[in-house]
């Protein structure tokens, strides 16, 4: 059964990466694929939500699917704002994982862990 499915998940994801200059062929898989992505982030956000760096991975997840949906609808309609904007987002996104890294290496050398529960005596 899984071995009829692959020809097709294959040809799925060569039309993903390759747009054809501009025309996209099965643009709804794409968005559902990258709906799926964000879902799939979100989920893990809500389940793994006490360990800090499950949580900026989750966040970074869903940050490439919106980045990815700009960058599919800016290739659809032919307009380069879409771009543009995904851009400025993951300049945003690069910064604030930055910052989210360098707090969690001054959680780990303040408590040896990474875990929300641990830190309740940090009163800031």
């Amino acid at each position: 059964m899984i071995v009829f499915l692959i020809p097709q998940f294959m040809n799925f994801f060569s039309d993903f990466i390759f747009f054809n200059f501009g025309y996209v062929s099965n643009i709804s898989d794409i968005l559902s694929f990258l709906f799926l992505l964000y879902m799939l982030g979100l989920v893990g956000l809500v389940i793994n939500f006490r360990n800090f760096l499950v949580a900026m991975m989750c966040i970074e997840l869903m940050y490439l699917s919106i980045i990815m949906s700009f960058l599919v609808h800016a290739n659809v309609i032919q307009d380069p704002k879409g771009q543009i904007y995904a851009l400025l987002f993951l300049i945003i996104a690069a910064s604030e994982s930055a910052v989210g890294l360098g707090l969690l290496i001054v959680l780990f050398r303040f408590g040896e862990a990474i875990n929300y529960y641990q830190y309740t005596q940090l009163r800031g």
